[in-house]
């Protein structure tokens, strides 16, 4: 994602082009995944896993799921990093993976056509025009919304990926929201290593399975032009992320959660990180983040994979906050009829 445009920012930008330099090698790399108890505060572990515990299916990464016809498929949460501890997946998901039939993903984002390629490259929906319906106030260096300290990691964010740092005078929301789906801590391996969800897409395809992509490629920004509000909420979601840190503690601390298998501890501990950087109002923002990106959008997931699922024999990997609570996977393939049966892992909670 490329952008030129006029130099407005130029003197905010200088002030802060330093601020991502947090996200090092040393700071992104975690040798031994741990919960670090400090990274918590002012909550600690003890108090997230009580709330956790009342989060439907709020532990384990790995299912059965048995069609009311006997037929067997598996569901597995991802996660997004092609970090070399993430993609160590456990035998049993290998296993899993490779007698698949189908192996259904987020978004398949290969191309079928070189058309579909030059269309990927004009970006259609990303770039404001004449017609956005988006107001933006340029000279004060605030982005949707946000405070300038918020603001300005998001700029430094945008000039990391290649943008000038008036990029929000020409990408609409969308694009913005869109552009803060990256982690930072990924750059360093960008093109080289996959994400995991890429890498079992990959590992579907060499196996011999075919590839079901649960949404398409420019759903997420076709429904964030309609929904303005929902940008926004996502915009400030994802530039909480990048608040500047001093060590990996926290990167250390999700990997174990998620080998752990307590994805309900993540959940409740990011909304009390949302809470931490945005006050009481992060609930309302974080539920309207969640509605669509995990409840709406879990919805159209299992319906894309229904016909599949009836039939077995489907792998089904998307990211493991969509797996609990009432509107998880778990809970909507349950409603629907399916039998779904946790399969514990080594590592994982009990």
């Amino acid at each position: 994602m490329r952008a030129a445009a006029s130099l407005l920012f130029s003197t905010l930008f200088a002030a802060s082009a330093q601020a991502q330099d947090w996200a090092t090698i040393e700071n992104c790399t975690v040798d031994t995944p741990a919960i670090h108890e400090a990274v918590f505060a002012p909550s600690d572990f003890a108090t997230l896993a009580a709330k956790a515990a009342q989060i439907p299916n709020s532990t384990g990464k790995f299912w059965q799921i048995t069609s009311p016809e006997g037929n067997v498929s598996h569901l597995w949460g991802t996660f997004h990093s092609a970090d070399p501890l993430i993609l160590t997946l456990p035998t049993p998901v290998i296993d899993a993976i490779q007698s698949a039939r189908v192996v259904a993903v987020e978004v398949d984002f290969t191309l079928k056509s070189r058309q579909a390629y030059r269309d990927a490259q004009m970006m259609e929906g990303r770039f404001k025009d004449a017609s956005d319906p988006f107001d933006f106030e340029p000279g004060d260096g605030t982005i949707a919304g946000l405070s300038p300290e918020v603001s300005s990691w998001v700029r430094d964010r945008a000039f990391e990926l290649g943008w000038t740092e008036d990029f929000d005078l020409v990408l609409s929301l969308p694009g913005i929201a869109e552009l803060l789906l990256s982690d930072p801590c990924e750059d360093f391996v960008e093109g080289i290593y996959p994400i995991q969800d890429d890498y079992i897409q990959l590992l579907g395809r060499m196996a011999g399975a075919s590839v079901l992509s649960l949404e398409n490629s420019d759903e997420f920004v076709t429904y964030l032009a309609e929904n303005q509000d929902t940008a926004r909420a996502i915009i400030a979601t994802y530039a909480a992320y990048l608040m500047p840190v001093t060590s990996n503690a926290e990167r250390a601390t999700s990997y174990a959660l998620y080998q752990q298998g307590l994805l309900g501890v993540g959940a409740v501990w990011d909304a009390a990180f949302q809470q931490q950087v945005y006050g009481p109002g992060a609930a309302d923002t974080l539920r309207l983040t969640d509605a669509y990106l995990l409840d709406e959008r879990n919805q159209t997931f299992l319906a894309r994979a229904a016909q599949d699922l009836a039939q077995g024999g489907t792998f089904m990997a998307v990211g493991s906050a969509h797996l609990p609570g009432e509107n998880g996977l778990v809970a909507l393939l349950r409603g629907a009829g399916y039998t779904v049966t946790r399969i514990p892992l080594p590592g994982e909670a009990p």
